[in-house]
């Protein structure tokens, strides 16, 4: 039985926040879908869990092979994050520049030499443990056989491309978009029906899953896709911002609730006869040496070529627009 639960109050005596839907509920998406957009942070890759696990690590140089004591050590790091968490990168500084600084800041004094030394130390870490496991590695190739797939993720832009990168992500994914390559965001719908552009498909044929319900699944259901995917973070890698249901009130109640992104195909279509032809365009392409993901990267030299015909894609008689058929812009 795959992980897909629903919400509800939890029992007394347990910590559980959603019951589980119980055998014989199923509750597969019965519509035509092509496309799945994933989020990236703490949905491919489990960002939060990663950063402070290479967090610890430098904790544990700075005590081991420096002589701080544990308790400093341990707040050193917890400054370094909260503080990258805050401002993960500066458009006028490198990356590098920016992050070293942030730990030469977050270091005592007399130890503040040990910046340049600690950074890469933690780049290295955290790319190991952002690393997408080989389940959902195998998971991703699977899907690209009979689905598009794109990223659609919010963050600063060297910091969102670092990851993807560092990681190889660009070959599993028909396209990529960060938020701060564009004039939107998500929840804007305007991103959703980019990246449907980009792929020449449309909102009712994509599904999105997503780690945050004021995002991922308000932009998606905004957008009118077919489905939406809550994967809900685990309450010790919650922040004090993150948004729960309740706080959605009406806003943003996904379609589905999955406790991990491999119980994706538990509620994807069990036929994709469909697929065929609206996917082997870019399945075709694919096996192109010349074939790259289209991406936000290099906007500026081709991607708001794209922007006056987007509204274009949709006709007034879609249910994924306005009654116009044309998009909002902010």
């Amino acid at each position: 039985m795959a992980a897909i639960i629903d919400c509800g109050v939890p029992a007394a005596g347990t910590e559980r926040e959603f019951d589980f839907f119980r055998p014989g509920q199923d509750r597969r998406c019965d519509k035509p879908i092509t496309t799945i957009f994933f989020d990236l942070d703490n949905t491919l890759i489990p960002t939060r869990k990663g950063d402070a696990k290479a967090c610890g690590k430098i904790a544990d140089i700075l005590h081991n092979e420096y002589d701080l004591p544990r308790d400093l050590a341990t707040e050193v790091t917890i400054t370094f994050l909260t503080s990258y968490r805050r401002c993960p990168d500066n458009p006028d500084i490198p990356l590098a520049q920016w992050r070293t600084q942030m730990w030469e800041d977050a270091l005592p004094a007399g130890r503040k030499h040990l910046a340049p030394e600690l950074y890469p130390r933690w780049v290295e870490y955290r790319t190991r443990y952002l690393a997408p496991s080989p389940e959902i590695i195998s998971l991703l190739q699977t899907l690209r056989l009979q689905y598009l797939l794109g990223i659609v993720t919010n963050g600063p832009s060297a910091s969102q491309w670092e990851k993807i990168d560092r990681l190889a992500l660009g070959r599993y994914f028909d396209c990529i978009l960060v938020s701060s390559d564009l004039p939107w965001a998500k929840p804007d719908r305007n991103i959703f029906y980019a990246a449907c552009h980009y792929l020449g498909v449309r909102p009712e044929e994509c599904a999105m899953i997503g780690d945050k319900l004021e995002t991922d699944i308000q932009g998606g259901l905004e957008s009118r896709l077919a489905a939406t995917i809550w994967l809900p973070l685990p309450k010790d890698l919650r922040l004090m911002h993150d948004k729960s249901l309740a706080d959605m009130g009406g806003l943003a109640h996904p379609d589905y609730i999955v406790e991990s992104v491999l119980d994706l195909p538990s509620v994807l279509p069990l036929t994709t006869s469909f697929c065929g032809q609206r996917c082997r365009p870019v399945q075709e392409r694919r096996g192109s040496n010349s074939y790259v993901p289209k991406t936000t990267r290099n906007r500026q030299a081709s991607y708001n070529r794209f922007l006056p015909d987007v509204p274009d894609l949709y006709s007034s008689s879609s249910n994924s627009c306005d009654s116009n058929g044309t998009m909002d812009s902010q």
